[in-house]
C-alpha cells in the first residue's frame, strides 16, 4: 500500500491539513474551523478540537499507511494569543500521540517551513503561495493550506522508508537536518 504523508498548519481559528501520497501524486486537503464562534470557548472548545482532530487522525490511520506527520511548531516569541495557541497546540499533539507512534511525528518551526520551500525563513504569505505552486505545481487555496502542503512534503522526506530522489537544494537538506537533530534549548544566564 502506498505511503501517505500528513502536514498540519494550525492557527487560532482553525487548522489546515494536507495528505500527500507521492506514489499516486494524490493530494487532499481539509480545513477545520475552530473559531470560538463555531467551536465555543474555554474547555468546551478544547474538547471539541480534540474530538474533531482525533476522529480525523483515526480515519487517516485506518485508511492507509501514514509514513510521517509534520506539524507546524510554535512561533516562539509571538505575543498574540500565545496561551490559547499553546492550549490548541497541546490538544492537537495529544490527538496525534493518541493515534501514532512518536517516531512518526515531527514538529517543524514556522521559519523552517518557509525555508524548505523558498530558501528563506522569513518569506511572507504571498511568497509562500507562489513558491509552493512553482516548486510542486500545487495550487493552494490559502496560505494555511500552502504551509500544510509544505509540511506534508517535509514529512515524506523524513520517512526513512520513503524512497525519494535526492534533494537538489542545500537549504532543504539543512531544514531536514535541523528537524532530525534539533539543537538543545538555550539556557539563560543567571543574573
Amino acid at each position: 500500500m502506498p505511503r501517505t504523508y500528513i502536514g498540519i498548519d494550525q492557527s487560532y481559528s482553525g487548522c489546515a491539513i494536507v495528505t500527500h501520497t507521492p506514489a499516486s501524486n494524490r493530494t487532499e486537503f481539509q480545513r477545520f474551523d475552530f473559531s470560538p464562534k463555531k467551536a465555543g470557548t474555554g474547555p468546551r472548545r478544547l474538547a471539541h478540537v480534540h474530538w474533531v482532530l482525533r476522529e480525523y487522525f483515526q480515519a487517516q490511520r485506518l485508511a492507509g499507511t501514514v509514513g510521517a506527520v509534520a506539524y507546524e511548531g510554535y512561533a516562539y516569541g509571538s505575543k498574540f494569543r500565545r496561551e490559547e495557541l499553546g492550549e490548541l497546540g497541546g490538544i492537537m499533539r495529544l490527538a496525534l500521540v493518541q493515534t501514532w507512534q512518536p517516531g512518526l511525528l515531527f514538529a517543524v518551526a514556522p521559519s523552517s517551513v518557509k525555508k524548505f520551500v523558498t530558501g528563506s525563513g522569513v518569506a511572507d504569505k504571498d511568497k509562500m503561495l507562489l513558491a509552493v505552486y512553482k516548486r510542486w505545481e500545487f495550487e493552494a487555496p490559502d496560505h494555511d493550506t500552502a504551509d500544510a502542503y509544505t509540511l506534508a512534503r517535509i514529512a515524506s522526506e523524513l520517512d526513512p522508508e520513503h524512497v525519494a530522489e535526492p534533494l537538489e537544494l542545500r537549504f532543504q537538506q539543512e531544514v531536514l537536518d535541523t528537524i532530525r537533530n534539533p539543537k538543545p534549548a538555550r539556557t539563560k544566564k543567571a543574573a
